[in-house]
């Protein structure tokens, strides 16, 4: 199906949804019409198909819906600025089908030019009747490009070969983050200009294969599935995509995943940053993979004494761990925090010490000396730990940047 991009200028125009002045803050849904309280003012039509306004008497906060016999529909615009992070979020439910829905978000200057878009993850819509079922939240976390002056929130849903589907969403929420540059350790602390040759932004069409290589592929390609980790589940490169200014792994339900490892020239010394979330995509009953951005050792045999693990656990964990290997043991560290949100993870790796930051936080120092030349990862490795055969929980870890920064005592290979 082909989606039709609806301008700036025809909506503000046609719905006059555009919240007015600036953005609101973090406390204050900036979704203007989120219950459709007495119209469909914001809500329409992507595809040409049918919409009403349904009454609902089972979502507490909510008496209706938006309801389309298409697939594809926006909701109300919002002002925003270039780099705030915003996230959008409705409650959806499909009737007659099943499928998935996730959201989009189409960036447009104050000319109503055209920016970019961003995806949110796939979400799971189970069946749901008539009388009852139920109603799942459905949101993207994005980050407003140079230039943009407003979001335009799409749903994009998928539902297979069903058909006379009514696909509905309410409550739509959308929350200027908290998040400030000075919640990165880089920011913060003055570490001054990222090395270019050993960051990505991830803002292309297309991973970089001079500098990463993908798991369960040779060098330089995109195909290919190698086993996963200590032979569990598969290492695929189909699963390690990157579009919409991220870099995404996906695991699926049958232990197959992905990640991505560098092929920059090793360093040792100096410091790295990684914006990264994890999120589970459906609620199966099966285990969880695992997420971890890390320094990895030049020589794989000497992870015991060099591996860095600096955002380690299962996906949707209470809580995240750093974990410095060394002298053949390793000293851990934990915060509790939700990692199914972006947050900041940063290393200072100096020849005496390792200083862990949470969101420009230091969290704790491990005073070891760590003498290897190591890669980064990318902040994207998730792994199958649970024996192959095993229900996995569908999930996706997503990277936003990676940065590393020299230090006087900074060496290169």
């Amino acid at each position: 199906m082909t989606r039709t991009r609806i301008g700036a200028a025809l909506l503000l125009a046609a719905l006059g949804v555009v919240v007015p002045g600036g953005p609101a803050d973090a406390a204050t849904n900036a979704c203007s019409n989120p219950v459709l309280a007495t119209n469909l003012n914001g809500w329409g039509p992507l595809d040409g198909a049918a919409v009403s306004r349904d009454p609902v008497g089972d979502l507490p906060g909510a008496s209706w819906a938006f309801d389309t016999s298409g697939r594809e529909f926006y909701m109300p615009q919002v002002a925003v600025s270039a780099g705030q992070t915003w996230t959008f979020a409705a409650k959806d439910r499909v009737v007659f089908g099943s499928g998935t829905a996730k959201i989009v978000a189409e960036w447009y200057s104050s000319s109503g030019q055209y920016l970019s878009e961003q995806s949110g993850p796939t979400v799971a819509l189970p069946a749901s009747t008539v009388s009852g079922g139920t109603w799942t939240t459905v949101s993207g976390t994005f980050t407003a490009p140079a230039g943009a002056t407003s979001a335009h929130v799409l749903q994009i849903g998928s539902f297979g070969s069903a058909t006379g589907t009514d696909f509905k969403a309410t409550m739509c929420d959308y929350q200027l983050a908290t998040a400030t540059p000075s919640d990165q350790a880089a920011v913060r602390y003055g570490w001054g200009t990222p090395v270019a040759a050993q960051s990505d932004e991830y803002n292309g069409t297309a991973i970089n294969l001079t500098k990463w290589g993908l798991f369960g592929t040779d060098p330089g390609s995109y195909t290919g599935c190698s086993p996963g980790y200590q032979g569990h589940g598969q290492r695929c490169g189909s699963q390690t995509t990157q579009s919409g200014g991220y870099l995404s792994v996906t695991g699926t339900a049958d232990g197959r995943t992905g990640g991505l490892y560098g092929l920059m020239p090793a360093f040792r010394y100096g410091r790295i940053e990684v914006r990264e979330r994890a999120v589970p995509l459906a609620g199966n009953g099966g285990k969880a993979y695992h997420a971890v951005p890390l320094l990895w050792p030049e020589n794989d045999a000497d992870w015991e004494n060099a591996e860095i693990d600096f955002a380690e656990r299962d996906v949707a964990s209470s809580s995240v761990g750093l974990f410095v290997h060394h002298d053949g043991t390793q000293t851990p560290c934990s915060v509790t925090i939700d990692s199914t949100k972006f947050h900041n993870y940063a290393l200072d790796w100096q020849p005496n010490s390792v200083t862990w930051y949470v969101d420009g936080v230091p969290q704790c120092t491990v005073n070891e000396s760590i003498n290897y030349f190591s890669r980064s990862n990318g902040g994207a490795q998730m792994d199958m730990f649970p024996q192959t055969g095993e229900l996995m929980r569908p999930a996706r870890q997503d990277i936003d940047w990676v940065r590393m920064y020299a230090t006087p005592a900074t060496q290169y290979r």
